[in-house]
């Protein structure tokens, strides 16, 4: 879905005959990967990971890269290069857990409503006009929950009515994660999670790049999955299905967290 995006909106404009026959040929193969993936619930993760290893080595072909001589081939900047692949082996994994046929729930690349608040001009008018304001950030990669929010000052009849976006989980595909990529997205991450303080944000990324270990110590950032187990600059691994594999479980795990509240006690004796 969204690779496929980037490939349409290339090949609507390209001029050149031989990047758009590169592009044909680039098409197919993400086609077979589509094929091979079609249904989330019956495709395993060992031919999900192998089929996107497939069509990243493919997609490596140096034929595909740019020459300066020729003028064919991509830049290595081209959004064909970018992990946008990685957005559909996430909604594959998201799919499956059949939360997306929650009632207003929602997936994809989409914004959320943050800097929620009542703004009255003063408080003298807060009864006529008490002002609901909130903004919407950039759109990110997450599963969100809808929510139609009402409300009227006590002795009215009149209900006003505002549209909120909660995120639930965010997601933040990379190929080679830095720390300024780490930085930016922190900061939506605190965004997000100011707005809704259970929502959790992953980050996937396919190498860390050279000497940078991110600490989530005091990050917002819940988990970092790095797929090729690498650093930028080395070479040779794949990626790993045994962090696909915890990936999915992870986000399982997140959505069906419960809060282990004081009254836990009565089930198991123990307070931790």
């Amino acid at each position: 879905m969204y690779y496929d995006e980037i490939l349409e909106s290339i090949l609507k404009d390209l001029k050149n005959p031989v990047n758009s026959m590169y592009l044909h040929e680039i098409k197919i193969k993400w086609k077979n990967f589509q094929k091979k993936t079609k249904d989330p619930h019956k495709v395993s993760n060992e031919i999900l990971t192998g089929s996107l290893n497939e069509f990243i080595n493919a997609l490596s072909n140096k034929k595909y890269k740019y020459n300066s001589s020729t003028k064919n081939g991509f830049k290595p900047d081209s959004p064909i290069f970018s992990a946008r692949y990685l957005d559909e082996v996430l909604t594959i994994l998201v799919k499956r857990t059949k939360i997306i046929d929650n009632i207003g729930i929602t997936w994809g690349y989409q914004s959320f409503s943050t800097n929620l608040k009542f703004n009255p001009q003063n408080l003298y008018v807060m009864g006529e006009n008490p002002l609901f304001e909130q903004i919407y950030s950039k759109e990110i990669l997450h599963l969100a929950q809808r929510m139609d929010f009402q409300f009227r000052i006590t002795g009215k009849r009149n209900f006003k009515k505002f549209l909120i976006i909660l995120p639930l989980l965010l997601f933040y595909t990379f190929k080679n994660l830095t720390e300024k990529d780490f930085i930016t997205i922190e900061y939506y991450t605190k965004m997000a999670k100011s707005t809704f303080e259970k929502s959790k944000a992953i980050i996937i990324t396919e190498t860390l790049d050279d000497d940078f270990v991110p600490d989530l110590g005091n990050s917002p950032l819940d988990a970092i999955f790095i797929l090729r187990k690498q650093f930028n600059s080395e070479s040779g691994n794949v990626i790993s299905l045994d962090v696909v594999n915890l990936l999915e479980e992870k986000i399982k795990e997140y959505l069906t967290e419960r809060d282990e509240g004081t009254k836990e006690f009565l089930n198991t004796g123990i307070i931790e």
